[in-house]
C-alpha cells in the first residue's frame, strides 16, 4: 500500500527514512552546503540567489483526451524552512498561510506543524477512505499499517515517532503523511525536485541563460534562475472552488504567490542522505 501511496514520488520517499532527524546547518537554517552551497537566502528564508524557480507543467485538464494536454511554465520564489525534521511539514504549513495571504514565523510554524503531526496520526487511525490517485481510495487504517511496515516498526509506535517533533527523534514525514494532508485540506499538494539534467541527460550546470540545471560548479556564480520539474502531486482531485467565479477578486494577482489553491513543495538533497523540503511560492495567482 505503501507503494501505492507513493508510486512515482521517489523525491519524497527519503523523507520518511527511519533515521532520527539531525539539524541541518541551525546557523543559516539553510541545509547542509552540499547542494546548497551555491544559494543565497534572506534573512526570512527566502531564496534570493537563484530568486526564481521555473517548471514546465504537463496539464491535461482532468481530461481523458490527450488533446487536451497543454504545457505551462509556472515560476515560484523558494522560501526555505528549518531543517529541524520538521522540514515536510513546515514546508505544508508555510505553503499553507501563504495561500490564504498570511506570514508566518518560525515561531508560528513550528506550533502548526506540531499539531498537525497530530492531525494526521489522528486520521491514520480514524476510520474510512482516503483519496490516493485517479480513482484510486485507500481505507486510512491500511495506509498507517502500511507505512509502519514500511518503517519497521508496529503502528503503536509509528504514531508514536510520528506524533514526536523532529528534534525529539519523530518520523520526518513523507508519502502517507502528505496523502493524509492533501485530504484534509482539500488541496493538491505538488512535489518537485532540481532538474539537474539538461535535455541531452548530461549534468548540466546553472547559466544565466535559461537556467539549465541548479547543481553548477564551485567556482560559478549562480544564476538568478532554476529549472525545477514536478514528480507528483498528491490530491489532484481537488480543486478550487475560486475557478468557477468570473473575474474572481480573490485570483486577481493583488500579492504575487498569496490564494494559492493548489500547494508546491519542492525536495532537494541535502546531503549525508537526507533530504529537505521547501515551501515554493507561485509568482502569479489564478493557477489552481
Amino acid at each position: 500500500m505503501r507503494s501505492l501511496a507513493l508510486n512515482f514520488f521517489v523525491a519524497c520517499a527519503a523523507l520518511a527514512g527511519p533515521r532520527p532527524a539531525e539539524p541541518l546547518s541551525a546557523a543559516s537554517n539553510s541545509p547542509t552546503p552540499t547542494l546548497f552551497r551555491h544559494f543565497a537566502f534572506a534573512p526570512n528564508g527566502v531564496c534570493v540567489r537563484p530568486s526564481t524557480f521555473y517548471a514546465k507543467i504537463h496539464d491535461d485538464g482532468n481530461s481523458s483526451s490527450p488533446a487536451t494536454t497543454t504545457t505551462q511554465c509556472k515560476e515560484f520564489a523558494m522560501r526555505n524552512v528549518p531543517g529541524e525534521g520538521d522540514c515536510m511539514f513546515l514546508a505544508v504549513a508555510l505553503a499553507t498561510a501563504t495561500s490564504m495571504g498570511l506570514g508566518g514565523n518560525d515561531a508560528l510554524l513550528r506550533a502548526i506543524a506540531a499539531e498537525t503531526r497530530d492531525v494526521v496520526a489522528r486520521v491514520l487511525t480514524g476510520s474510512g477512505n482516503l483519496y490516493i490517485e485517479g480513482k484510486r481510495l485507500v481505507p486510512a487504517l491500511d495506509l498507517l499499517l502500511s507505512a509502519a511496515r514500511g518503517e519497521g516498526v508496529a503502528p503503536d509506535e509509528y504514531l508514536e515517532r510520528l506524533r514526536a517533533g523532529g528534534l525529539q527523534g519523530g518520523l520526518q514525514g513523507g508519502g502517507p503523511e502528505l496523502t493524509v494532508l492533501s485530504n484534509v485540506l482539500r488541496r493538491p499538494i505538488s512535489i518537485y525536485e532540481l532538474d539537474e539534467q539538461d535535455s541531452r541527460g548530461a549534468p548540466s550546470t546553472i547559466t544565466n541563460a535559461d537556467g539549465g540545471g541548479c547543481d553548477g560548479l564551485a567556482d560559478e556564480p549562480v544564476a538568478m534562475r532554476c529549472r525545477i520539474r514536478e514528480v507528483g502531486v498528491f490530491g489532484d482531485i481537488f480543486r478550487d472552488p475560486c475557478l468557477a467565479i468570473p473575474d474572481s477578486a480573490v485570483l486577481s494577482g493583488l500579492q504575487p504567490g498569496a490564494y494559492s489553491w493548489h500547494l508546491h513543495i519542492l525536495v532537494v538533497d541535502a546531503g549525508a542522505g537526507e533530504k529537505h523540503a521547501c515551501a515554493l511560492l507561485p509568482q502569479f495567482c489564478g493557477e489552481g
